[in-house]
């Protein structure tokens, strides 16, 4: 008798085992992107002179994005897709040197600037402004880090615009932000 509770005890377990398995492999990949440029217009202007760009760094943002995280989903990656295109308003102006955009991503608005939070950077030539105009974009991986800002659901999204561009007149150069989309990946349990 004391045989067969033993082995009672030991399909208990290996069952408990089992079904915690079963849950386990029952978690589904998990996407969802977020449109950033549906919480704010990251879209403006600056100048550019034949003493480079004003302010230099020109700043965007921070911009908060609060949602519910849900329990069930387990990030594990986030990607930025982003597109910044710039134009010269200034007719007759000619442009040289590069324009650098600089995306980031990061858990508190007042440290959102620093480097451990820069999610993607990219560097166009800049003597097509008054010609139809120039865009930057690129992908990136997010950190670890910037993966558990979004897992909190508060984080701050921001960018600034920089770079060695010179213009032989006073010339304002607009920016407009076509694409900043997250792409959010990782799993969801039942």
């Amino acid at each position: 008798m004391r045989e067969g509770k033993r082995y009672g005890l030991l399909a208990r377990g290996w069952l408990g085992a089992g079904l915690l398995l079963a849950i386990v492999a029952c978690s589904a990949p998990f996407n969802y992107e977020i449109n950033v440029l549906n919480w704010a217009d990251l879209s403006g202007t600056f100048t550019v002179g034949q003493g480079g760009i004003s302010p230099n760094p020109k700043t965007v943002g921070p911009v908060e994005i609060r949602y519910t995280p849900d329990p069930r989903v387990n990030l594990t990656g986030v990607a930025l897709d982003y597109k910044v295109c710039f134009a010269s308003e200034t007719p007759g102006a000619s442009f040289q040197g590069s324009v650098v955009y600089t995306a980031y991503l990061g858990g508190d608005a007042g440290t959102l600037f620093l480097e451990a939070n820069k999610l993607a950077e990219g560097t166009e030539d800049v003597s097509d402004l008054s010609a139809g105009g120039v865009c930057v974009e690129g992908q990136a991986q997010a950190t670890a880090a910037q993966v558990q800002a979004l897992q909190r659901g508060t984080f701050y999204v921001g960018a600034r615009i920089s770079g060695d561009a010179t213009s032989n007149q006073e010339a304002t150069v607009r920016y407009r932000t076509e694409r900043f989309l997250l792409r959010l990946s990782g799993t969801v349990r039942p």
